[in-house]
């Protein structure tokens, strides 16, 4: 998967069985008080037959090292599943907009719609070949799959919004979820606002707890004053609802 990037497999039998589409786990694995924080990740498989559990990591600083350098059979600490789970499926046909990392958060749903015959299109984004990851999980979820790169290195050279407009030209597309790009959030805004389909956002936040306690991850109300909360009432939002 390359040096950026590592699968972390966990098993633990309470939280494969309950754990559904849209949540994430926090997870500790270092002894002493370096780094303070544990760290969220989003579960990107579930086999509560195998009690097993499997997260996407991006490698970018001393927590995520750590985990890449855990041994098989080290013990981890684990708080969840959090997060305010994906459980209403209305809808005949998906799109994932996603970019780089953010792949990471749409591919349990991924596998949800797929077993309820929900079509799902996947369009992959980043900046080159190398970064374009959790490719080997959502192929064989999709209907078709398509990829963007910044700089032509595969797929597409260009917007990966481009692709989507074009998908949404030949294919009927219920609902459009998006991850790992701001500017891919607006647009698929200006799709719900426009009524071409109806726009879902996975964000992030800086979460100290994932329990809704610190308030690290605020993110603005759309409509009105206030805030919600990215760990207890996300990870994922109706694009209508939260300031981009």
């Amino acid at each position: 998967m390359g040096r950026e990037y590592v699968d972390l497999l966990l098993r633990e039998p309470e939280i494969a069985r309950t754990a559904a589409p849209g949540q994430f786990l926090m997870i500790r694995a270092w002894p002493g008080v370096d780094p303070i924080l544990p760290r969220p990740f989003d579960i990107i498989q579930c086999s509560p037959e195998e009690q097993t559990l499997r997260l996407f990591i991006k490698v970018e600083g001393r927590g995520t090292a750590l985990l890449k350098s855990l041994a098989p059979g080290s013990q981890v600490k684990v708080t969840g599943p959090l997060g305010r789970p994906v459980t209403d499926f209305p809808f005949s046909s998906v799109a994932f907009l996603v970019r780089g990392a953010g792949a990471a958060a749409v591919v349990h749903l991924a596998e949800s719609c797929r077993s309820r015959g929900i079509e799902v299109y996947s369009i992959l984004s980043a900046s080159t070949a190398s970064r374009i990851v959790c490719r080997d999980y959502l192929e064989p979820l999709s209907t078709e799959l398509l990829i963007a790169t910044d700089d032509g290195s595969e797929g597409y050279r260009g917007l990966a919004t481009e692709l989507l407009d074009r998908l949404l030209v030949r294919e009927t597309t219920d609902r459009v979820y998006t991850c790992g790009s701001r500017r891919f959030a607006r647009y698929v805004q200006r799709l719900d606002r426009e009524q071409r389909s109806a726009g879902f956002v996975f964000l992030e936040g800086l979460m100290a707890c994932g329990l809704g306690d610190c308030h690290g991850c605020a993110v603005p109300k759309k409509q009105g004053s206030g805030y919600y909360l990215v760990c207890r009432d996300g990870p994922h939002f109706p694009v209508g609802e939260v300031e981009l």
